[in-house]
This record gives C-alpha cells, structure tokens and sequence, in this order.
C-alpha cells in the first residue's frame, strides 16, 4: 500500500528570462524521515519549475496516478506486525479504509435519465409490482453478480448497498491490488473505472466509510493535510465538529447479505469489524 509516513511542502525560487523572481512550491512524501520527504519535495519543485521556465511540459499527477495525501487517522496490522490496512481521512473530509489485499469492488449504477422515473410513476398506476428506475439498476447489478458467483462456487462475497450502487467485499482469499488478474476481474464486473485506476496506483482496494460531507447537509473540507498553521488547525477542527454531528443521522452502506462460499479469510474478518462497524451498515438509517 502507498500510505506514506511523512510529508513535506518545499518551494523554490528561479530567475526567469526577464530577470524576474519565479516561485514553486510542492509536497512530496517519504517512509523514512521528515527530513527525506523535505528533500524529496524540494528536488521536485527545482525539476517542475526548472522545466516550466525552459518551455518545457511538466507531467502533471491524475487524481488516480499520485499518491494521495491524507491524513492517517489508524494503522491495522496483523499479529505479525505487517501493515494490513489504514484509516485516511480524505481530501473532502470523509474518512476511507484501503486495504492492501482485501478486496472491495464498487459497482456504481447508471444515472437514472430524464423521465425514467415520470415513466415510472404513470406505470405504477397500472402495475403496482413496476421497479422503480433505482430498484431495477438494483436487481440487474445482483443478477450479474448472481452469475459471477455461480461460476465461481470457490468465491464469497458480502454485499453492501451504497447511496450510488453495490459494494462487494470478497471474503474467501485475498488479492494483489495491481495484479492484472485483478483488474480483468474489475472489468468482468463492471467496476467503476476510477476506482479501477486508482486501486492499481495506490496499491490498495479502498472503501469509503463515513459519508460524504454534502449528502449529509455539510459541506467539503478545505483545509488541506498536512495543516501548516494553528489557523488552519481551528478551521479544520470546527469543520470537523460540524461533520461529525451532522453524520449522525446517516449510514455509509447497508448490509445486504453475505453469499456464496461461508468461509472467511482471517485477514477479511479483521477488516469487516472495522468497515461494518464504522459504516453502520446494520443501522435503519439513510444512506450518504
């Protein structure tokens, strides 16, 4: 997993062409000391802006290709003391479980499209037993995992339902994050591209678990990690309070039911107690 230990903000200075006094500043992380990520993001910043000044095109990091900064709010390790999975707490706020070899898979729905549910709402007059748009992308997102599963008997599976889809979380084995077995199985299943991307280059599965700060009445964080002031801190910290009093009310996912094989992995158990009890995926509460 890329869930790096320390990080740094370095910024450089240059003359330009003109004479003129050119600043750049970027963060850059370490495993090793603060001091490592300090020279890590200094040697960067002379590089990117070095390259700006000489016309030259800098590769900029997708949100899918970089390491993410995030604070880590709690490492998990087995009993032999190996890194299994961390807490983060992401860039808009909501606090997300990544994994380095349990494997969760996003199935988002489509978007339901204008006038699916005006249909629906004159079909329920004639037919009482009519899905609803949501209900429908529902069931065929289960049939598919249906036949999944069925032709391979060895697999289980516990399935959440989310505010935009299914989550599956394989409990019989583990997995390598970038393995391409791994990401030819995301695209059998339809996973959601994004996630597809960003599991390979942070080698890890993630899982979002609180909810997203806008569904819940908030709005997103702004106060980047690391914060480099007592200013930023208080800001972050009222933003925080708020958050957490306002996700009071909500639940991540709801869980659906476990199917297939009923064996669970050690390393799997270890992450349901921490994913369904921070999720509140067993509480009748509306999703966000």
């Amino acid at each position: 997993m890329r869930i790096p230990e320390y990080w740094s903000r370095a910024t450089t200075e240059e003359l330009d062409r003109d004479g003129k006094t050119a600043s750049l500043s970027c963060w850059r992380w370490s495993d090793k000391s603060p001091e490592d990520a300090h020279a890590s993001a200094l040697d960067a910043a002379k590089k990117i802006l070095r390259n700006f000044l000489n016309g030259e095109q800098n590769n900029r990091y997708a949100y899918s290709d970089r390491v993410l900064r995030e604070e880590v709010i709690q490492r998990i390790t087995n009993p032999q003391g190996e890194l299994i999975a961390a807490v983060t707490q992401n860039a808009c706020g909501s606090l997300v479980l990544s994994t380095a070899r349990v494997m969760f898979i996003d199935l988002d729905f489509p978007s339901v499209r204008p006038g699916e549910n005006l249909r629906y709402s004159l079909t329920k007059w004639f037919n009482k037993a009519a899905q609803s748009p949501d209900s429908q992308r529902e069931s065929d997102a289960r049939t598919k995992l249906d036949r999944f599963l069925n032709d391979n008997p060895l697999w289980g599976a516990r399935v959440y339902r989310t505010c935009a889809g299914l989550r599956v979380l394989a409990t019989h084995s583990l997995f390598e994050p970038a393995a391409d077995s791994t990401q030819t199985l995301f695209e059998s299943l339809g996973t959601d591209p994004l996630y597809v991307r960003l599991c390979k280059a942070q080698a890890s599965f993630r899982a979002r678990l609180t909810p997203k700060p806008w569904r819940c009445g908030h709005t997103s964080n702004t106060i980047a990690w690391p914060r480099e002031t007592d200013d930023q801190q208080k800001r972050f910290e009222a933003w925080k309070s708020t958050y957490v009093e306002l996700q009071s009310e909500y639940a991540t996912c709801r869980f659906l039911g476990a199917i297939g094989d009923g064996n669970i992995h050690p390393e799997v158990a270890t992450i349901i107690d921490v994913h369904d009890r921070t999720t509140r995926c067993h509480e009748p509460l509306e999703l966000a």
